[in-house]
């Protein structure tokens, strides 16, 4: 597991099972924490589900408990979960 980014809000959920929906993985992570936005990865050509996705919460205690979930089976597959790294282009403050 990778140390925690300074102020993470969102967590990488990979090896999610190809029929999982923003629905379920919403009811997986909503004990951790009010989920604010989830993002499921797919294939540009053929908009099929590449099988992992991002969970981001309102604050950053939960990213912690979310991350604890990793191990844990949905819908028949080891949820891996860690926290999402920060792109370059998401460091840059552009509120100057």
């Amino acid at each position: 597991m990778q140390e925690k980014p300074p102020g993470c809000t969102t967590v990488f959920c990979g090896n999610l099972a190809f029929d999982i929906d923003e629905q379920a993985l919403r009811e997986v992570m909503e004990p951790c924490g009010e989920v604010k936005n989830i993002r499921l990865a797919t294939d540009r050509e053929t908009g099929r589900f590449k099988g992992f996705g991002h969970v981001e919460f309102f604050d950053t205690e939960s990213t912690e408990k979310a991350v604890a979930l990793g191990g844990t089976k949905v819908m028949g597959r080891i949820l891996r979960v860690d926290y999402a790294m920060v792109r370059a282009a998401e460091a840059i403050d552009y509120r100057r």
